[in-house]
């Protein structure tokens, strides 16, 4: 593992806070808490993944993203494309929003490219080979319209440069998505299963590229770089209409929730997704380690003092937990 700060740990958390309540609930992340249901037939832990498997997963997606099913690639989660898409370009300048996940930066720079930060105003308008950009963004939740990204597309492809885009957070909002827009030319999007389908340790997720970039990932990857039970409960998952309305529904529900639980703690900027939200305080340091004392793990960052992101709890006792010790905290 590289040296980046991720949240998500539950054990490294209760390892640092002993004394704390169990079981510890995890609300350092942006993912789902009620995860899809899915069945497996044991069969497809037993056997290796064959075509058949692949091709219903890549059909259930595309379907589902309005993506080019020829364009789409299964990856073992959209960490594997962030890390090895750097090393099929020739080095070259690289415009990274920020802040935003911070691998995009670390894997770009480790390949050897020049990387710019820009922020969400700057980065529209910048001159770079390739830009990167996440959408909606993490941790601070921005949204870039469909128009403007479209117009960014053209405006790299006319170039022969390319737009990545990262929609990690995008399920939750569909419509924000640009990944039926691949086929137009100078565009690569990253997509992710485990976060809306709450299924993270299965490592599922998808690039959506030009096929000669697709290949050139895959050849460095190998054969069965994705598990048959990753491939089977995606396909299972994408198709699920029903499941996944509702879960769109009670994820909107839970962040107005978690909002109003809140607001009255804190002072200052709240933005994010419908898996996470950012919060601004002074005393977020001390709000995060007042909770790490009743058991409950929430995400600070070092170089904003000031930020304190939260996920969302998964069932009643949670949410109890953690208004009760919201309660107790005094500023």
């Amino acid at each position: 593992m590289n040296g980046l700060s991720h949240g998500g740990d539950l054990q490294a958390f209760a390892s640092r806070n002993p004394d704390a309540p169990r079981p510890s609930i995890d609300l350092s992340t942006g993912i789902n808490p009620v995860p899809y249901p899915a069945t497996l037939d044991m069969q497809a832990m037993a056997r290796l993944p064959g075509r058949a498997d692949y091709d219903s997963c890549v059909a259930a997606f595309a379907a589902y993203a309005e993506a080019d099913r020829d364009l789409v690639r299964v990856i073992p989660g959209s960490q594997s494309a962030i890390s090895v898409l750097p090393t099929l370009f020739k080095k070259c300048h690289v415009a990274i929003l920020a802040p935003t996940y911070g691998e995009h930066e670390l894997c770009w720079r480790q390949a050897g490219h020049k990387v710019t930060r820009a922020t969400a105003s700057q980065i529209v308008d910048m001159d770079a080979d390739i830009i990167v950009l996440t959408n909606p963004n993490n941790p601070d939740g921005h949204v870039f319209g469909c128009d403007a990204l479209r117009a960014l597309q053209k405006r790299q492809a006319h170039k022969n440069g390319w737009l990545v885009v990262d929609e990690a957070f995008v399920d939750a909002a569909p419509g924000q998505s640009v990944a039926k827009h691949v086929s137009d030319g100078g565009l690569i999007v990253l997509r992710s299963f485990g976060k809306f389908f709450g299924l993270a340790g299965l490592r599922l997720g998808f690039l959506i590229a030009p096929a000669s970039i697709g290949k050139r990932y895959g050849d460095l990857l190998g054969p069965w770089s994705v598990a048959t039970p990753a491939l089977v409960i995606g396909a299972q998952a994408y198709a699920d209409g029903s499941w996944i309305a509702e879960t769109r529904q009670r994820l909107m529900s839970d962040v107005v929730q978690l909002r109003d639980l809140m607001a009255e703690r804190v002072e200052g900027m709240v933005v994010g997704t419908a898996l996470f939200q950012l919060f601004t305080t002074p005393n977020a340091q001390h709000l995060a380690s007042h909770l790490a004392d009743h058991g409950i793990f929430v995400r600070c960052f070092t170089d904003q003092p000031d930020w304190l992101r939260m996920g969302l709890p998964g069932n009643d006792l949670e949410w109890h937990r953690l208004q009760n010790a919201l309660e107790s905290w005094e500023k």
